[in-house]
């Protein structure tokens, strides 16, 4: 993908750059040094498929053996930004167009100033639409995004609204905003969603009235009062044309309010996917001393020990493969480091990803903090991250009447309800050895409250590499690493708040008769840290 951005690499220098790296990767599969292995398999490893119920490389029994493709598995991981900040308000960016389908001016702009206060998520400026009384349709065309080859794109923005909305439906909204993109070159545009994209956060809130004559009646979008600016994740669908994003305002026939305001656009995607590579054998030499990695005082979550079971899943969530990710949606808001979220990307990894899911990430399992790969791994619980596999295969998944897979079911009743996330894995290089695993998500716990539930495995003890949870940066906290899951337990973690400090007792002076009292200096308050 290519966003068409001053600071972006241009589309025809980007396919130079793929092209290129292609040929050197061909010239390489051709020397002593080659990434020819079937996907899934390590160099030097050694997988039987006789279908006896000894090692089985689940990649290999899944299919035929693919082409080979180059590695690295991302050949390009990119990013785009935006922030406004550069220009002269109410100048937008070179090639952004503003329209107004219907109803009077103003256009969309970019503001430093006014309703809705703050005018910027980061100073001065912002986009900015207003709302007005009258019925209109007003359209931002922004990036231009080219797909071809691309995987992973997710897009994040801050946005602060005030649209008119009911006051008496809290689910009805009158005035409203949505996300629009076109898979043609900018001639036709669809919701994101009815395209095939995914909010995994921050989505629509309400569904436009359908008798007050706005142009998105019957719609979801954004509308009512966001107080102050949200974030919004969503999943942009993959297209292989040429495509363009548009921020649709659209206001009904009586009514108004402040309007909408758009900032710090963050793109993420990776050009061109292929097989993992096979991990270089290190040259020895000296061990250095580590450098703990920077982690806050608070808040962090703590763990200890419960004694919950696993509950047993009854919805299958469709996840059955090796390295891949399914997006569900949770019964009710579930808040991880104070961040509301309403989906979640399910992994046959065994990680929760709020944010970004970072799947294919073969052989990329690592201590936490875990560093970015396709993107970061931000709002990510590990409850047991390994090469599990999740296909139905004979040997180790007879072990459960359902199967393998990732299933769910819901214990107790609104509004303190359980979400309960079952695992049902086996190695993805030795079909016999099994793992059961299950993460719960508790409903407005004031601690924000999940535990994780470990049972049994079969054969032999298993050894996953990782287990914690990790939020934004220097947040985080590591159950274990490189050290055997423990067997039949439960672990809570709970959010631990900041401790509020205790002032040190001053001691009282006694005065001094026809002394002059000393002032005392006058306080300044300093600003609080965000």
């Amino acid at each position: 993908m290519t966003a068409n951005l001053k600071r972006t690499m241009t589309p025809t220098r980007l396919r130079i750059f793929c092209s290129l790296f292609f040929i050197v990767a061909v010239v390489a599969l051709l020397g002593p040094i080659s990434c020819s292995r079937a996907i899934g398999q390590r160099s030097g490893e050694s997988t039987s498929e006789d279908g006896h119920g000894n090692r089985v490389d689940l990649l290999r029994a899944s299919g035929p053996t693919p082409s080979p493709l180059p590695c690295p598995g991302c050949w390009n991981p990119s990013t785009a930004s935006e922030n406004f900040d550069w220009l002269t308000p109410p100048a937008l960016p070179p090639d952004w167009l503003a329209t107004n389908a219907l109803g009077p001016p103003p256009l969309w702009v970019t503001s430093d100033s006014g309703r809705p206060m703050p005018p910027a998520d980061t100073a001065p400026n912002a986009l900015f639409i207003d709302d007005p009384a009258v019925a209109s349709d007003k359209r931002l065309d922004g990036w231009f995004l080219d797909f071809f080859e691309d995987c992973c794109v997710r897009l994040t923005f801050r946005h602060n609204f005030n649209l008119e909305a009911s006051d008496v439906d809290s689910n009805l909204g009158f005035d409203g905003g949505v996300l629009e993109i076109s898979t043609d070159g900018g001639n036709t545009f669809e919701d994101i969603l009815s395209a095939g994209g995914s909010f995994v956060m921050g989505g629509y809130n309400r569904t436009i009235a359908t008798d007050r004559g706005s142009p998105i009646a019957g719609r979801q979008a954004w509308s009512g009062n966001s107080n102050g600016y949200i974030t919004t994740v969503v999943n942009v669908p993959t297209i292989q044309k040429q495509g363009r994003l548009r921020w649709r305002m659209a206001s009904d026939t009586s009514g108004g309010n402040e309007g909408w305001r758009v900032d710090s656009l963050y793109m993420t995607w990776c050009v061109g996917m292929g097989t993992p590579c096979p991990s270089p054998t290190p040259s020895p030499t000296a061990t250095p001393t580590p450098t703990p990695p920077p982690r806050a005082s608070c808040p962090q979550y703590t763990i200890t020990e419960g004694a919950g079971t696993i509950v047993p899943g009854s919805t299958d969530t469709g996840n059955h493969c090796v390295w891949c990710s399914t997006l569900i949606t949770l019964p009710f808001p579930f808040v991880l480091y104070n961040q509301a979220f309403n989906a979640v990307n399910v992994t046959s990894s065994g990680r929760l990803a709020f944010v970004c899911d970072n799947e294919p990430d073969g052989y990329r399992e690592r201590c936490l903090p875990a560093s970015p790969y396709n993107c970061g791994y931000d709002f990510t619980i590990f409850a047991l991250w390994y090469e599990w596999g999740t296909l139905t295969y004979p040997e180790g998944c007879s072990t459960w009447a359902n199967g393998c897979g990732i299933f769910t079911s819901i214990s107790g009743t609104a509004p303190n309800r359980v979400f309960n996330i079952e695992w049902h894995v086996i190695d993805r290089k030795d079909s016999i050895q099994t793992g059961n695993f299950e993460v719960r998500l508790y409903e407005n716990d004031p601690n924000q409250r999940f535990d994780v539930v470990y049972g049994h495995s079969q054969k032999k003890p298993f050894t996953p590499p990782v287990a914690g949870v990790q939020g934004p940066p220097e947040f985080f906290t590591q159950d274990f690493c490189n050290v055997p899951a423990p067997q039949n337990s439960s672990l809570i973690y709970q959010l631990e708040p900041c401790a509020t400090p205790t002032p040190t007792p001053t001691p009282t002076a006694t005065a001094t008769p026809r002394a002059t009292p000393r002032q005392r200096p006058i306080p300044h308050p300093r600003p609080l840290p965000p």
